[in-house]
């Protein structure tokens, strides 16, 4: 987007914490533009901080409600495949299953088989750490699935 120098508007997408900016949705020199682009930034960016500036001054700034959309992702060995879900059916004899808590980091070994049975070989990973909680904290924080391979021997 070019910027001119009438381009008083914008809105800006921030992380919650206001440190990094994300993206820069709309610059305009007009007004009413500018707040339309406003009301939907609020609907289509759920869990994002945005702040809607006129020159250097803000105008408005608002945490917008919902949860941050997560792109489904995999840990294979340490590594982050993005864009990768995994169906429990995938998995191989050799591949060993272990879960984080994502608040307190406690982690446990979990049983494919198990999960295979309760869920159903087409369950995704995704829909897996939706459904489990740890057993160790007392908020029962959410839980990250790894997958590992057992060693050779």
């Amino acid at each position: 987007m070019a910027k001119t120098a009438e381009d008083n508007f914008r809105i800006e997408v921030w992380d919650r914490e206001e440190k990094e900016l994300v993206e820069t949705i709309s610059r305009s020199p007009d007004s009413s533009i500018s707040q339309a682009a406003w009301q939907a930034a609020i609907r289509r960016r759920p869990g994002m901080l945005l702040i809607h500036y006129n020159s250097r001054h803000v105008m408005e700034k608002l945490l917008t409600p919902g949860d941050i959309p997560v792109e489904p992702r995999t840990i294979v060995d340490g590594s982050v495949h993005a864009g990768l879900d995994v169906s429990l059916g995938d998995l191989r004899e050799w591949h060993t299953l272990r879960a984080w808590c994502k608040n307190c980091g406690h982690h446990a070994q979990v049983k494919a088989a198990g999960l295979i049975r309760r869920y159903g070989k087409g369950a995704l990973l995704s829909t897996v750490e939706r459904a489990l909680f740890c057993t160790s904290c007392d908020r029962g924080g959410p839980v990250r699935i790894e997958i590992h391979k057992l060693p050779r021997n």
